[in-house]
């Protein structure tokens, strides 16, 4: 305890005196005992010796201030830059070239969460040479885990440990042996292996993954993955990142993986390779200095669905969605306008060829902001909107629309009731191209009179807030040309559908309740339109949708509906409960759609629960049923353990796998995953995939 508050006393006086000492050779030295004698001191009793770089104790010190060299013996103590912590019974320091000795030796490195125990070590610079030592960075006294080994050695520098003869203890039982072992101490790029993936499935056999990671500069990396699944097949990966600049970053991943032919029978795979690839590139800046410009490149494409189910690392195991979508993208901004243009390509790879589906090459948008016209509450803005619409077969088109709303806007009865009247022309032309028909152009301009009437009201009570507002919002339309010769239906143009809305009234209210510290209790939203019937003259109802969220309890409960007055029936309603509260949370959403063509509906429930044991156990259970197959189309159960110095994951999944087979069929299957964290040195993932089973 005396020797603490020495210490402790020490770290002060550095702190306060560091600038004093702009040499940081010679030691300052503290003890009950000194002799000087020809350059030498020798001090004992409660020693006490630093500089800018070394805080030291011990019961006994030899100082040759002429080499500067240093001998200490029992009880030694050194803190090096801050960081690096050892004891010892007998140490040897030589400030000028940093060559050390201790005997025994441990070293506590702060920063990378490690320990080291050796019987001895020669420290020359930044490198420790270390004779039949421990390594962990769990608990000194009893370890969960820790590396032994004969000789090592450590680059405090390159953040590097080399170990020879190692054995892996848990506890203390051994569990794997092996000559050579070498790993990083920090989470700096390095070049080497990464973790593996092991896995094993009964149809498959062995699953191994050895993703090996080249960190050549630091604007740019490549991994390489080389998998094995043995009775499967085989595959590679490749990932490559790159940064041109500080505003940007590429990222692209391709893979090929080859199936053995009899499993391909087996399975009435379709193809006997699957490959494909991801392309990824975001660059603010681009021409500009500030953030007004960039490019955004988004591409994919892959033979079939079994291209992610190869890939090594692929967890989501239940890919159903066959329709891709590829995009190039460039943006300009400023104050005044924001400008796009656009080309998206779209690959269905369930069908042979694309040759009948639309493309998008290119889209042009133009906006202008919100701006003054003429004076302060006369506002208009602009927006004008290209496509051209293309395939190799069918019927294309090139599409031209303009947008102009003119606002006027104003307030009576103290601020109480706001109004604002929009004029709002809306210009549309189509261009059809057909090599077998011939059709017209479609040209089609209306102007849409807007009123809009809403007022915002708040009062406050005793106990609670209440907010509402009402809106309503009259719209009437007077149609300037309308040229519009072709059934779009017919020719497969429905996505250029033209609004020819004549009147149309919309209301709605939105309300809240807030406790007295503002925090929301109930809001209530809801909203109805009418639209003008020119056969019978009357107004009919629209759809109706309704929004209902309840704040209580560490819980919040939300219903979102849509009723059809047409059909008389709820057409779309989504209710959630989420609830959580320290060591618990439980997730539930439902969902029921139905189609208003066929009255079919899709009806599922997702939910989700999870205790929090203590501080270090966690587990959950998720799951998706689909009532309208009544089918489990998931179901996940997982166990985290995340202790101070390892952790666990263990997550079983039960899915629905997509697959391109001869016979459209899809599969189930069950797969665990195991994690397995050994802090500060490395993670190993193993995959284990029970038998496929027709869905």
């Amino acid at each position: 305890m005396h020797k603490q508050l020495i210490i402790i006393y020490f770290l002060l006086q550095t702190l306060i005196c560091a600038k004093e000492f702009s040499d940081d050779k010679y030691l300052q030295i503290i003890a009950e005992n000194l002799e000087i004698k020809n350059g030498i001191i020798n001090a004992s009793g409660d020693v006490v010796a630093y500089n800018l770089n070394y805080y030291i104790t011990a019961d006994k010190l030899i100082y040759d201030k002429n080499n500067s060299t240093v001998e200490l013996f029992d009880d030694v103590n050194i803190i090096k830059n801050n960081e690096i912590l050892s004891f010892s019974n007998y140490a040897f320091l030589n400030i000028n070239n940093e060559f050390n000795k201790f005997e025994p030796f441990f070293m506590l490195d702060n920063q990378n969460k490690l320990w080291f125990n050796a019987k001895k070590s020669v420290v020359n610079k930044d490198k420790y040479s270390l004779d039949t030592s421990t390594i962990s960075s769990c608990d000194c006294k009893d370890p969960a885990w820790s590396i032994g080994f004969s000789k090592g050695d450590y680059n405090t520098t390159k953040q590097w440990v080399d170990t020879y003869s190692t054995t892996l203890y848990i506890n203390s039982i051994p569990i794997l042996y092996t000559p050579y072992f070498g790993f990083p101490t920090d989470t700096t790029r390095k070049t080497g292996l990464l973790k593996p993936t092991l896995g094993w499935s009964h149809r498959e056999g062995l699953h191994y993954a050895q993703p090996v990671y080249f960190a050549f500069k630091d604007n740019y990396d490549i991994e390489y993955i080389p998998q094995l699944r043995n009775q499967r097949g085989y595959g590679h990966a490749l990932k490559y990142r790159y940064k041109d600049s500080l505003y940007s970053l590429l990222s692209f991943e391709t893979s090929l993986f080859k199936e053995k032919d009899n499993y391909q029978k087996e399975m009435l795979l379709e193809n006997n390779e699957h490959y494909g690839f991801n392309l990824n590139y975001k660059r603010n800046k681009l021409f500009s200095k500030n953030n007004s410009d960039g490019l955004l490149i988004s591409l994919v494409d892959m033979n079939d669905v079994d291209y992610i189910n190869t890939k090594y690392d692929n967890d989501s195991m239940d890919y159903t969605n066959k329709f891709l979508e590829s995009k190039i993208k460039y943006f300009f901004n400023t104050n005044n306008y924001y400008n796009d243009i656009e080309l998206k390509y779209y690959n269905d790879i369930s069908k042979q060829n694309n040759d009948n589906i639309l493309q998008t090459l290119p889209s042009i948008n133009t906006h202008k902001y919100l701006t003054n016209l003429i004076f302060n509450k006369l506002l208009y803005s602009l927006d004008i909107e290209f496509e051209n619409k293309t395939r190799q077969v069918g019927v294309t088109a090139n599409s031209t629309n303009i947008n102009i709303p003119i606002s006027y806007e104003f307030s009576i009865f103290d601020d109480y009731l706001n109004i604002n009247f929009k004029e709002q022309v809306q210009y549309t032309n189509i261009q059809y191209r057909d090599e077998e028909n011939e059709y017209s152009d479609t040209n089609f301009i209306k102007s849409n009179h807007i009123i809009n009437i809403y007022t915002d009201l708040v009062k406050p009570y005793r106990n609670f807030v209440h907010t509402v507002k009402f809106d309503s919002s009259i719209t009437y339309s007077d149609i300037l040309k309308e040229d519009i010769l072709v059934d779009q239906s017919d020719i497969d143009l429905s996505y250029l559908d033209i609004s020819t809305t004549n009147r149309d009234i919309e209301l709605g209210i939105n309300q809240s309740i807030y406790n007295n510290s503002l925090k929301e209790i109930v809001n209530h939203k809801i909203e109805q339109s009418f639209s003008y019937d020119k056969l019978t003259s009357n107004y009919k109802k629209e759809k109706l949708n309704n929004d209902l969220s309840f704040y209580f309890f560490n819980s919040k409960l939300t219903n979102r509906l849509t009723y059809d007055n047409k059909i008389k029936k709820i057409v779309n309603s989504s209710t959630s409960f989420n609830f959580k509260k320290d060591k618990y949370y439980l997730d539930i959403s439902y969902l029921n759609k139905k189609d208003i063509q066929t009255l079919s509906n899709q009806e599922n429930i997702n939910y989700s629960i999870g205790l929090k044991f203590n501080k270090y156990y966690n587990g959950s259970y998720k799951e998706e049923y689909d009532f309208s197959t009544n089918t489990v189309k998931k179901k996940e159960y997982m166990l985290n353990i995340d202790k101070k110095c390892w952790g666990i994951n263990i997550k079983l999944v039960d899915s629905i796998v997509a697959t391109n087979t001869t016979d459209d069929s899809s599969l189930r299957q069950d797969i665990l995953y195991v994690e397995f964290n050994l802090k500060q040195l490395f993670k190993l993932n193993q995959v284990y995939k029970f038998d496929e089973r027709n869905q």
